[in-house]
């Protein structure tokens, strides 16, 4: 089993977290705590998480940009 611990800083992300809601997977945990936003996840094969960690990474990047755009 290979654990990954992600940890994000920043004062987005509770909206970050909302916006990876509907592609959270049942192997994930996520949380926010004070300005971090803590992803945990499992897999059995390195593949799969380096899949789910890419996807994430590509999620957080378009939300980001989204909050950024809607500030006005």
């Amino acid at each position: 089993m290979i654990y990954v611990k992600l940890i994000f800083s920043g004062s987005d992300v509770q909206e970050i977290s909302k916006a990876l809601e509907p592609d959270n997977l049942p192997s994930m945990n996520v949380s926010v705590q004070d300005d971090e936003l803590i992803i945990e996840l499992r897999a059995e094969r390195i593949g799969t998480v380096l899949s789910t960690v890419d996807d994430l990474l590509m999620n957080i990047k378009v939300a980001e940009e989204a909050i950024g755009s809607s500030e006005v």
